[in-house]
């Protein structure tokens, strides 16, 4: 009978022990903890960026593209460079303020006196216009809701305006709640247009007005609905020659480990 001692050797081998499992489990249940994290989060930053160049590239080839089909700059945007710096410094009397200290009406230069110019900040005799191409016929939107956007559901549940966010972050912070681009303004008043890829665009004030001023959500209502993550604020900008040629970033709220969206430009662009 032939003998193989390589058998009892096999034979003799012993398995791991329920406590080496369990250690096992244990360290790869730490990394997991420790790495998933992180490689979430890459992902997530990864998510949003692309949202991001997709929102911007959607939003400017519309903006210029009604400039070249209409064959002329149009007039809707805050100036570039300012014709009245140095010339007319915009205030007003302390009369003229509300409880928080923001002027409300009144405006005037402070070196004359004298009401500042119409076109103080910027020219937009072509809003109205623009504002009704843009929205209306060029940009895909799926809904519309030029006020009451928060009930009529162009706003997600978990929406928080920046006076609130403020207040999160700092208890002690006074803001006015019907200032501009509040909680309370934006659900209340402001128009909301919610766009195809379910991406939503806020317009400071009414929707066939001026203040070219805008709020977005890159990607709706998936999340994290967080100012400076997902969402951004910016106004156009431009002068009499070109018309509208920049989106120039706004920052009324930034939330823990978010950008401005001049900085989320940056990172996708440059």
């Amino acid at each position: 009978m032939c003998y193989n001692s390589n058998m009892k050797n096999y034979s003799s081998r012993k398995g791991f022990t329920l406590s080496e499992v369990l250690i096992t489990i244990g360290i790869i249940g730490i990394v997991a903890a420790i790495t998933i994290p992180t490689v979430t989060s890459k992902i997530q930053e990864f998510v949003l960026k692309n949202q991001f160049k997709k929102f911007y590239s959607t939003l400017t080839q519309a903006i210029f593209g009604i400039q070249t089909k209409n064959g002329r700059p149009v007039k809707c945007s805050y100036w570039s460079s300012n014709p009245y710096s140095g010339k007319c410094t915009a205030t007003c009397h302390d009369e003229d303020k509300n409880d928080y200290g923001v002027c409300k009406r009144n405006w005037i230069c402070a070196e004359t006196g004298l009401p500042i110019p119409s076109d103080y900040t910027g020219a937009m005799s072509d809003c109205n216009e623009f504002y009704e191409e843009l929205f209306y016929q060029t940009l895909k939107t799926t809904k519309i809701c030029e006020d009451n956007a928060y009930q009529q559901g162009c706003l997600p549940k978990n929406f928080r305006g920046p006076d609130v966010v403020k207040i999160e972050q700092n208890p002690n912070a006074v803001s006015d709640p019907n200032g501009n681009f509040s909680d309370s303004q934006i659900k209340n008043n402001y128009p909301v247009f919610v766009l195809f890829d379910g991406a939503y665009i806020i317009k400071y004030f009414k929707i066939l007005s001026g203040a070219p001023i805008f709020t977005v959500d890159i990607n709706g209502f998936k999340g994290p609905n967080k100012w400076g993550h997902d969402i951004f604020s910016f106004e156009l900008r431009g002068d009499l020659s070109r018309g509208i040629t920049t989106l120039h970033s706004v920052n009324y709220a930034t939330e823990e480990g978010g950008k401005t969206f001049q900085q989320m430009y940056d990172v996708c662009f440059k």
